[in-house]
């Protein structure tokens, strides 16, 4: 297992990987030319729903923890994000500025923080971590899942050890003392159905990807826009109707398989106007394809995505506006409510990530707490940030201080 020490790196070359699809990520990596846009696309919410992954159940004591004062300096935490490389491969950026986040706010309030990270995408790497590192001195853990029910069973042990664990993107975790997430489904696939609605004046007919249809994050966004489409702009309406299921398409999270279905599709619907892409390999996809069909001004694309892989698309005009979060402030936010949690000042309705000076974290300033579909508890912010061609310069030069260029 690889492992990154409390102080990170600043970050190193982009690694090349064979393919954007996580399910071949996992494989390990290959000297193909894949562009860093294709890259990046994959450790945007790619965890799926499955149960293929097996691990090792080693026995673990369940006595809790020996009671530590509660001092920052008595709290340490363990981050496991979905994969980190062989450092001469280079590594993902997406999560070493998440790991930058959690160690800026573990430097502000004095606690301790640690990074391992398997070698390869593979959920029982992840899992093995989660109970290797149990009864030592983590006080708690947060884990970004490649795949929910290895992991959930991973945390169940650490619970009953004491352990306080976290996650993200852990949409269907039950055993979890809360998943934190940058803002809610429902928000995310809301804005992005309002701003298509924007650029369209809420009429033509609109065509909505996927990764996969088991992409629990990407089908939650697809849901809470046509769900907000149907309601609040009638005169905007699904190319592929409105059955659940057949009502967005698949692009495999591959842009070469977008881009063969967005060419069919825009062939076969002429009055296709809008293009939403919950798969970040769409806005790739969509790029290519607009400029070649000179679609530029008559078919729009909104979705998610970030400068890295469609700030390109966005600054020439054929792309309008891309949907991501940050996440060096999701990280700290990770870590401080990790570390409140600890303190039993857990953060409820309406609370705020707070810098120990009292300023507020953006996008943070008002969280609410929910229940996912199977009991687990979850925190939300409302930090949804969106590129355009009014503020994209910024977004470079916010990503390029933190040691990720993109352009």
């Amino acid at each position: 297992m690889t492992v990154k020490p409390g102080s990170w790196e600043v970050m190193k070359k982009i690694i090349a990987i064979g393919t954007i699809s996580i399910f071949i990520l996992t494989l390990g990596f290959s000297g193909s030319g894949c562009t860093q846009a294709q890259q990046t696309a994959v450790t945007i919410s790619t965890a799926v729903e499955s149960s293929t992954a097996e691990t090792t159940l080693i026995e673990i004591s369940t006595e809790e923890t020996a009671a530590k004062e509660k001092v920052p300096e008595n709290f340490e935490l363990l981050y496991v994000p979905k994969l980190i490389p062989d450092e001469s491969l280079g590594s993902l950026p997406w999560f070493d500025i998440i790991e930058a986040g959690i160690m800026q706010c573990a430097s502000d309030y004095g606690f301790r923080a640690t990074v391992i990270g398997p070698p390869k995408a593979d959920p029982a790497f992840q899992a093995q971590i989660v109970l290797d590192n149990i009864g030592k001195n983590f006080d708690a853990i947060i884990v970004c899942p490649l795949e929910d029910k290895i992991i959930d069973a991973a945390f169940e042990r650490a619970n009953k050890a004491g352990v306080l664990t976290f996650s993200n993107e852990g949409y269907g975790l039950k055993n979890v003392t809360y998943d934190i997430a940058a803002m809610s489904n429902q928000a995310y696939g809301e804005a992005m159905m309002k701003a298509g609605a924007a650029y369209t004046n809420g009429s033509g007919s609109y065509l909505m990807s996927v990764g996969f249809l088991n992409s629990a994050a990407h089908n939650a966004w697809a849901d809470a826009a046509i769900d907000y489409q149907k309601n609040n702009v009638s005169a905007l309406t699904n190319v592929l109707g409105y059955s659940k299921g057949t009502d967005r398409f698949e692009d495999n999270e591959d842009p070469e398989t977008a881009s063969k279905k967005l060419t069919e599709y825009i062939e076969n619907n002429k009055n296709l106007n809008l293009i939403i892409g919950n798969s970040p390999s769409t806005g790739i996809a969509a790029g290519e394809v607009i400029a070649k069909k000179r679609l530029k001004g008559k078919l729009f694309f909104v979705g998610t995505g970030m400068p890295v892989t469609i700030g390109k698309y966005i600054s020439e005009g054929i792309l309008q506006e891309g949907f991501f979060w940050d996440p060096y402030l999701l990280g700290y936010a990770m870590g401080y409510i990790a570390y409140q949690s600890w303190l039993e000042n857990v953060p409820g309705d309406g609370d705020s990530i707070s810098r120990p000076d009292g300023s507020k974290i953006e996008g943070y300033e008002n969280l609410a707490v929910g229940i996912n579909a199977n009991g687990g508890n979850i925190i939300y912010g409302n930090a949804i940030e969106s590129i355009n061609a009014e503020n994209l310069e910024s977004w470079y030069s916010k990503f390029a201080n933190y040691g990720w260029p993109q352009n």
